[in-house]
């Protein structure tokens, strides 16, 4: 999903507060439950996978018609035009917006008067959203193999913390950065940056995941190599312009492309 204010405190899957992540399921700093890597399997060709969600380990489902109609007089009642506002999309016009209010010390009205909006499309999804074939078995088999995994995301907290919970993806994936933890959404880079931060990788190091041209576009700023998965948010002509470095069409060609030959 290519698609929030002053970042907000780590999230801990849809709560704030001490233990939340623990309640949720979605745990911080420490190691992910799960198979152990085995010490004589394989090198992997990286050394952690990150991953978009809506398009990319599940369905797409958002109602992009309706949601930018809904956001786009949203964005105007509060005083915003000009081309960013008019043919933008979600994405691209909360960063255009953050972008004014944030120096102005703002970004709290901008939250207050926009995610509830945002929200409700996710919630909306979250009705409909069902996991790509394999995605469990994927995230185990990364784990497996020694690869950590991560989220970066444009959709918000809440639904993505149920939606990981319910199709048993959440104990795989650490960090998970919502569009609640970053000021500016992908295309941006900062929640791909943010996560690197934590994992104390280089950029090299880790291939991320996705269903769309602001995939494209954020790793590439951070300067990952990034893998498309057909079906998503865009279509494949949609990358002629920023082609990704991988192309695929199940979620189950990434093993071969991320583990390497055997020790």
């Amino acid at each position: 999903m290519e698609g929030s204010g002053v970042a907000a405190a780590v999230w801990r899957g849809g709560e704030t507060g001490p233990g939340a992540g623990e309640r949720a399921g979605v745990c911080w700093g420490r190691p992910p439950a799960g198979p152990q890597p085995s010490p004589t399997a394989v090198r992997p060709a990286f050394k952690a996978v990150l991953f978009d969600f809506e398009g990319t380990l599940v369905d797409f489902q958002w109602q992009l018609e309706s949601a930018h109609a809904e956001l786009r007089a949203a964005y105007a009642a509060l005083g915003f035009g000009g081309e960013e506002f008019v043919h933008g999309n979600y994405a691209t016009m909360w960063n255009a917006a953050a972008d004014r209010l944030q120096a102005q010390g703002r970004m709290d009205a901008l939250r207050a008067a926009l995610c509830p909006i945002y929200d409700r499309w996710d919630a909306d999804a979250l009705t409909r959203w069902a996991p790509r074939p394999g995605a469990a078995a994927l995230l185990r088999q990364l784990a497996t193999a020694g690869l950590r995994t991560g989220m970066v995301s444009n959709v918000g907290r809440r639904a993505l913390g149920e939606a990981l919970q319910r199709f048993g993806l959440a104990e795989w994936l650490r960090p998970v950065i919502s569009r609640d933890e970053v000021t500016s959404m992908k295309p941006r880079a900062e929640g791909i940056l943010r996560v690197l931060a934590e994992w104390q990788l280089a950029a090299e190091d880790v291939l991320f995941v996705g269903d769309s041209r602001a995939d494209v576009l954020a790793a590439r700023t951070a300067g990952l190599r990034v893998a498309i998965i057909r079906g998503g948010e865009c279509v494949e002509a949609d990358f002629a312009g920023d082609p990704p470095d991988f192309m695929i069409s199940q979620l189950d060609e990434l093993a071969g492309m991320v583990v390497g030959a055997k020790v």
